[in-house]
Order: C-alpha cells, then sequence, then structure tokens
C-alpha cells in the first residue's frame, strides 16, 4: 500500500489523538492513519500538510489528514453554512476522500467504501469491501494514469479505448479476484 501511495506526496503516521471527530474514529481509520498517514505537501506553514491529491483522470482523489478529516464532513454530515444536521446522512457514514465535492464515504458498520456523485439526496454504490482496498484501488488506477500519462486521450481528450483497458487489467491484477475492477469502476462512475 505504501508503494501505491507514496508516488502521491509524503506519508506521515499520524496518531488516534489527531482525529477532530464527534464521533468515536473507526479502528480501520485509527490503524491506516498510524500506518500510512497520507500527509501530503505544506504549501503555507499556517495551513499545514494537505494530504494527498492523486490524479486518477477528471478530478484529483484528496484524502485529507487525519486532523482535516472531519471538518471535511461539512456539506454531507452537515449544512456547509448553517451546520445543521442533514437528516439523509446517516451516522455510521464517514467521507475519508473525495473527488472533486464527490464523496467515498466508509460505512463504519459494514467496513465497505461506497461513492456517490454529489448534490441531492445520496446515492452511493458499492465502492470496495473494504477501507484499504479502496484507497489500494484509487492508487492503482491514478498511477497508471500517471503512466499512461498523454496516451491516455485521445486529440479530444476522449480516454483511449486502451487507456481504458490498461488500467481495467492493471486494476484486475491488484485486486487479484478481491473485487471486480469493471465494477468498481462503474460504482466510481470512472469515464462512463
Amino acid at each position: 500500500m505504501r508503494d501505491l501511495l507514496s508516488p502521491w506526496g509524503e506519508l506521515r503516521p499520524q496518531a488516534a489523538s489527531d482525529w477532530q471527530g464527534e464521533i468515536a474514529l473507526p479502528a480501520v481509520l485509527a490503524s491506516f492513519y498510524e500506518q500510512l498517514g497520507p500527509w501530503g505537501e505544506i504549501v503555507h506553514e499556517k495551513v499545514g500538510p494537505t494530504g494527498l491529491s492523486l490524479s486518477a483522470g477528471g478530478n484529483p482523489v484528496d484524502i485529507p489528514i487525519l486532523k482535516n478529516l472531519w471538518s471535511r464532513q461539512a456539506c454531507y454530515r452537515w449544512h456547509g453554512n448553517t451546520g445543521e444536521r442533514l437528516p439523509e446522512w446517516q451516522e455510521h457514514w464517514l467521507v475519508i476522500a473525495t473527488e472533486g465535492s464527490n464523496p467515498f464515504m466508509l460505512d463504519t458498520i459494514s467496513g465497505q467504501v461506497y461513492f456517490a456523485l454529489a448534490g441531492g439526496k445520496p446515492d452511493f454504490q458499492l465502492f470496495a469491501p473494504d477501507l484499504l482496498t479502496a484507497f489500494a484501488a484509487i492508487a492503482c488506477v491514478a498511477n497508471t494514469m500517471r503512466e499512461l500519462d498523454e496516451q491516455a486521450f485521445d486529440d479530444t481528450y476522449e480516454l483511449t479505448a486502451a487507456a481504458r483497458e490498461q488500467v481495467t487489467r492493471d486494476l484486475d491484477k491488484l485486486l487479484a479476484g478481491s473485487a471486480d475492477a469493471r465494477q468498481m469502476l462503474a460504482a466510481w462512475r470512472w469515464y462512463c
């Protein structure tokens, strides 16, 4: 996992005490941040580390540092301006990463990770069976797209069939039967 994420920025262990949330930090997240800790770069000293930003095609997928993870629940768990709790958001849902404003959500009961397009009532699709598979898959897609570089797109900036197949092959190899790459990419709505 470290090899998959490290091309996207510094990884630094982060203690569970960095968690700013109003609910208990799920053990799987505590372990992820303690062992890998997406830290990223420090753009400005007052802001601190930015977390990781993975370019997987389209908007980057942002994985925040643990200290900022709770604040990233704004506009999903509560209204971004009023702070009012949003009734359609379940207590056991936690946004762990975003692609633009589209959330990757950890169901803290099942341990599964879902993805939804932002706006309106959440329409989550199962993305991965667990947190580590989700982050590994996102990083795998981003790493393949980085390797393909400009060859991923045709002259109209559309994803080529060859690039789609390469991403699917690399993801299938990573998953090794633990999940289906095509279903995962469809749930993510990756270049659908």
